[in-house]
Formats: structure tokens, C-alpha cells, sequence
């Protein structure tokens, strides 16, 4: 007795003697190579097209299982028919086409009832297909299909189809089956029996004549999509020309998405409901649809959707519409062309759009950069691009500290601050757009420029701060950006078209503030944004001396005094500031920070002996408010 555990080849090949009489039970086999396969199946598909090529893989599938189904049935003596049953799958795997995983199986052949599923590993048919062609929108593996029903209808005597159902050759992580009788596949298998039946040849004449008439038409079309978008793109014309060219060629609804899915073109037929444009929404964008993809929504309708590349970049997608049946071979092509045009339509605008952004970064610059006498002129430049200046505005200065950032991008010649810096122009942009607002940006090297104006935040109902958080989020979000390497300043609100110079340098006074500060911060975001409003009067210190300066100065007045509150967990520093705010009165201090008279009297004796300071000398007290200022503002100061 045998069961289909014990098939293997060298069991096989035992009865493979050409010396012994009844040679394999008077049948002749042969072993043949994948990839000579590989070459009839690829010169199948160019003489026959993909579709006959399908139904003759099919049909010589399906025989293959059968006479299979047949000699091992008589080969061997089976322990019972389920084993029998079995062994197809074993012969797959022997013969290199396929490994077959079971994961559903519930069959009895007593009863008629066959239901399984499953997946076919490494399939050769797959493997085969992508060495000669590209993925397919379709599965690919009809051999396979073919000899599973084949097989099994052998095995059970009546009708068994099997439908592949996801494929490695259409882009798929691993080929699925399902196989069922006709009975049990219902009215979803009706259009695949067509592919089974066997026609004579004045038949396959017929329809290779209508099949040649097809690919006329088909090619008629393609060429009249290409030779008027074409024309259009010459003529400056838009993407709502193109989707109304495209529109009347194919007879669809055709929508042109931005990468976001926000429609920015359309020739919508006015019986496609509402709804279904709202399905965009919800299309797997971390997928990015990197090919023609067709989907089929609930309420039998059928969206082809491809990408608009530009330079391996999705820019958008470009989708045609379909109620009922599905769309065919031709149909991806004519989308495909359209994608492809639209790809040089957008690569203008954008070319065009980075020229302009470009201009303006320049006259950003040189506005912040610029003395009062030019200040004029710039401004008038800009009025004629709708910016008008004499409105308040905030000045950001967005920094990577290149030193200090190393990237964990892949590719270490990327620069890591380029995608954080698209990310954050194309936010920006956005919010110009949704609130009618205009931001001036200048990129340059590591550094981020921008003229943000006043009715921005406000319609925002945020301060300008809030704004600044959001877009630093946006910029760490990038995993080749350390937070602990990047900072934003932020200017006080500018007071007319003279006083962005001044703006700009408390942007940056800011950002120096921040990198001192970065080093006693525990929170790595906490000390990032610093804004001009935060340093008070020190911000006039800071223009004539830099950060370090200042932070010397304090630890030569008040060091002693941190280190001391360090080493013993005191509080004399603290003590000291609310001490100086409250106009060195010991009674108000005492109440504002809970404590004794006496106990306060001694924390500032304390301080007076160990900083050799005298606070009734009114020079002392200056210096001493002057570094606790600074201080506080670093960050080494903490209130609460």
C-alpha cells in the first residue's frame, strides 16, 4: 500500500527502466527543463496574444492532470483515494514546478464535495513569466490552475476549477488557490469555463480576426491619445484640458490626483456618484500604487489608477472610471500613455514652480540681508508676486547642525536633510493654499529661511510658536534627522518693511541660544525652539556678544552658587531670583517660596558667603540680575 508521502523521484524513476517490459505501465514519459518551458510559454504569449496563450496553457494543463491522475491511480496501489488525491500535489513539487502549501481542505470524494486552498511556492510559471516579461495585471501561472483541475477532477470524477487567486507574476508576495466544483464556485466561475472549452479552428480563425480588429482599434485610439495630449502639452494647455481630451477618446470619467489624493483635474461623467470619489481617501497610499493597478469598489464599479512618475518620484495618479465589467489590456495602455504625458505636463509646472520659488528665496535673501535704501526696492519686486510686506510677519530660521547629525539613511551619499526639507516647503505651501496666505522660503545649504506672515498664524489660532512645533515635527519625522541636531528661532513680529534685517538676527541670536541650551536639556524637542520674545532684554546683550560670552559672564558671578546647589540639593539659586523679584524684601519671598524668615535669611547670607557678593551694593545686585537672566534663559535656571 502507498501513500503520497512516499512519492519521490527516485520511487518514480524505479519504474523509469527501459530494459524492463511495460515501461511506466506502457506509458512513455519525459523531463524537461524550465526554462525550455520558459520559451514556449513566451513564444505562446507574442504569436497568440496573452489571452489565447492562457486558454492553451489552460486546456494543456488540465490534460496534463488528468493523464497524471490516471497513471499514478493504476502505478500505484494507494492506501486509499484521498492519498491518491494527494500524490498531484507531490507530483508538482517532484516534477519543479511548484511546492503546494494546503491551508484549507475539505474534501470528500464519496460525497462530490471538494473545497481547498492554499499557496503555491516558487512557482516556475511565475519565476518564467517576470524572466521574459513584466508584471502582468493578471495571474500568470495557467499551467499550474490548469493541472490542479485536472487532477482532481480525475480523482473525484465530476468537474473541479481551480483560480489562482494572488500571483508572485502580478507583483503579489506568493501565489494563492482556491479550488472548487462548478457546483460550489456558483455563478463566479461561469466565465472561466469559456477558457476549458476546446474550439475547432475555423473558431480560433474568427477570433484572431477579431482579435486583430481589437488591437487596430485599440492601437487607432492610443495613437489619437498620444498625437492630441501631445498637441495640448505644445500648446500650454492644463490638466483639466487633458482630462476632457482623455475623457472623449476612452468614454470614461477621468480624475488627475496630486500625491496627496487631493483631485486637481477631472472630466466626471454625471452618472458616477458622488461617493465614489471619496473612495480616493482611502486608497493605500503607503502602498504608493507603484504600477496600473485595477480595484473594484462595491458598487460595481471599476477604477484603473496609475502613477504620474517623474524621475522615480510619484507626483500623482491619473485614474479612468468604469461601471460593470472590467477593464481590458488596451484600456492600461491608453492610461499609461496619458500617465506619461501628464508626467511631462507636471515636470513643467514644477520646473516653472521651482524657478519662481527660487527667484522669491533670492529676494528673501536679499531683503534680510539687505540696508534700508534697497529694503524699498525688494519690496516693490515682491508686490508684483501679491506679498505684501508692510503687513506684520515673523522671520524662522530652520538649522540642521550638520555636525552633529548623523544620518541613518541607507544611502550615506543622500544628503539627510533634503526629503525633511521637501516635506516641510510642500506643508508650508499647503497651508498658504487652504488659509490664502502667501510664506516666502529660501533654502540654503542647511538652513531653512522663512517670512511668515501675521494673518497666517491668526487664522491658524495659534501662536507663532505652535506653528514652529508643528513644522519641527514635521522635519524630525524624517528618520535620517536627529532631533538633538536641529533647531528653530524665531524673530519678535516685525514692525514694517525696514526691520526684517533686525528679524532675521534675532532668528539666529535665538538659534545660538538654543544650541547652548540643547546641551543642559533632558527633553530632546524641549530646548529646540527658541523664540526672540523668550530672551527678553537679553536679546540685546546677544546682539553685541555671542551666546558663550554671556554664559561666562553668569558662571563668574553665580557658578559657585550652581555647583553648590548641585553637590548639597539646595536651593540658592532659586532662593536668590525670587529674592531679586520680589525687590530683595525677605518678607514677600519668604511667603512666595514657603519658607522662614529665618531660613531665608540664611540662604542668603549662604549665597552672600559663598559668591562673595554684597546685595546691599546696588552695582552687585545688577550683576547678579543680569546673570540669573542669563541663566534662566540658557536653561540652567529652573523655577518649577
Amino acid at each position: 500500500m502507498t501513500n503520497s508521502s512516499e512519492l519521490t523521484f527516485d520511487k518514480l524513476t524505479t519504474i523509469f527502466n527501459p530494459e524492463v517490459e511495460g515501461f511506466f505501465k506502457d506509458n512513455n514519459m519525459m523531463v524537461s527543463s524550465t526554462d525550455a518551458w520558459g520559451v514556449l510559454r513566451r513564444d505562446l504569449i507574442l504569436a497568440l496574444g496573452v489571452e489565447r496563450a492562457k486558454r492553451f496553457l489552460l486546456r494543456y494543463g488540465w490534460h496534463c492532470g488528468k493523464n497524471e491522475a490516471r497513471i499514478l491511480k493504476n502505478v500505484f496501489d494507494w492506501s486509499d483515494d484521498i492519498e491518491w488525491l494527494l500524490a498531484g500535489s507531490k507530483m508538482h513539487n517532484i516534477g519543479g514546478r511548484v511546492f503546494s502549501y494546503p491551508i484549507k481542505f475539505n474534501v470528500s470524494i464519496s460525497e462530490g464535495k471538494f473545497d481547498v486552498s492554499g499557496y503555491w511556492v516558487d512557482s516556475y510559471e511565475a519565476k518564467q513569466h517576470l524572466h521574459h516579461f513584466s508584471y502582468y495585471h493578471e495571474p500568470v501561472c495557467h499551467f499550474l490552475v490548469g493541472y490542479a483541475g485536472g487532477y482532481t477532477s480525475e480523482c473525484l470524477g465530476k468537474k473541479i476549477i481551480f483560480k489562482e487567486t494572488h500571483c508572485v507574476g502580478k507583483g503579489d508576495k506568493q501565489c494563492r488557490y482556491t479550488g472548487k466544483t462548478i457546483e460550489q464556485w456558483g455563478d463566479e466561475i461561469t466565465e472561466n469555463l469559456y477558457d476549458y472549452e476546446e474550439q475547432d479552428i475555423s473558431d480560433e480563425l474568427d477570433r484572431v480576426y477579431r482579435r486583430v480588429e481589437k488591437q487596430k482599434e485599440a492601437l487607432k485610439i492610443g495613437s489619437s491619445i498620444s498625437k492630441k495630449l501631445t498637441h495640448a502639452l505644445l500648446q500650454g494647455k492644463g490638466l483639466d484640458d487633458f482630462a476632457n481630451l482623455l475623457s472623449k477618446e476612452v468614454h470614461y470619467p477621468v480624475i488627475i490626483h496630486n500625491q496627496y489624493f487631493d483631485c486637481i483635474a477631472s472630466f466626471i461623467d454625471e452618472n458616477v456618484e458622488a461617493e465614489t470619489l471619496n473612495y480616493f481617501n482611502e486608497l493605500p497610499i503607503e502602498e504608493k500604487l507603484e504600477r496600473t493597478t485595477q480595484l473594484e469598489l462595491e458598487n460595481n464599479l471599476n477604477i484603473l489608477i496609475t502613477p504620474i512618475v517623474i524621475r522615480r518620484e510619484i507626483f500623482g495618479f491619473i485614474s479612468f472610471i468604469k461601471q460593470g465589467v472590467k477593464f481590458e489590456e488596451p484600456e492600461f495602455d491608453f492610461l499609461e500613455r496619458a500617465a506619461t504625458i501628464c508626467a511631462l505636463q507636471v515636470l513643467n509646472e514644477k520646473t516653472a514652480l521651482e524657478t519662481e520659488e527660487r527667484m522669491k528665496g533670492e529676494l528673501l535673501e536679499e531683503l534680510i540681508n539687505s540696508n534700508e535704501a534697497d529694503v524699498t526696492l525688494i519690496s516693490q519686486k515682491l508686490s508684483y508676486l501679491g506679498y505684501n510686506l508692510r503687513e506684520p510677519h515673523y522671520v524662522l530660521v530652520f538649522q540642521l547642525d550638520v555636525e552633529t547629525n548623523i544620518s541613518t539613511a541607507i544611502n550615506t551619499d543622500a544628503d539627510p536633510f533634503q526629503s525633511a526639507k521637501v516635506k516641510l516647503l510642500n506643508f508650508i505651501q499647503r497651508e498658504n493654499e487652504l488659509y490664502h496666505c502667501k510664506t516666502l522660503t529660501s533654502v540654503r545649504m542647511n538652513k531653512i529661511h522663512a517670512l511668515i506672515p501675521y494673518t497666517l498664524i491668526k487664522k491658524r489660532n495659534m501662536d507663532i510658536k505652535a506653528f514652529a512645533k508643528h513644522c519641527y515635527d514635521i522635519l524630525v519625522g524624517e528618520k535620517a534627522i536627529k532631533p538633538s541636531s536641529f533647531y528653530i528661532g524665531i524673530s519678535t513680529k516685525s514692525e514694517g518693511i525696514n526691520s526684517f534685517n533686525k528679524k532675521f538676527l534675532e532668528a539666529n541670536k535665538a538659534i545660538e541660544v538654543a544650541k547652548v541650551r540643547a546641551v543642559t536639556s533632558s527633553t530632546e524637542n524641549k530646548e529646540a525652539i527658541i523664540s526672540a520674545n523668550d530672551l527678553g532684554h537679553l536679546l540685546m546683550l546677544l546682539d553685541a556678544r555671542n551666546p558663550e560670552e554671556l554664559k561666562h559672564y553668569a558662571d563668574q558671578k553665580l557658578g559657585v552658587i550652581a555647583t553648590y546647589d548641585e553637590k548639597n540639593d539646595t536651593e540658592l539659586l532659586k532662593t536668590l531670583y525670587f529674592y531679586m523679584d520680589n525687590e530683595c524684601n525677605l518678607h514677600k519671598t519668604s511667603r512666595a517660596m514657603n519658607v522662614s524668615i529665618s531660613g531665608m535669611r540664611y540662604r542668603i547670607q549662604r549665597f552672600q558667603e559663598l559668591a562673595e557678593i554684597d546685595l546691599s551694593n546696588s552695582s552687585c545686585r545688577f550683576e547678579v540680575q543680569i546673570a540669573l537672566q542669563i541663566y534662566l534663559v540658557f536653561g540652567f535656571l529652573k523655577l518649577t
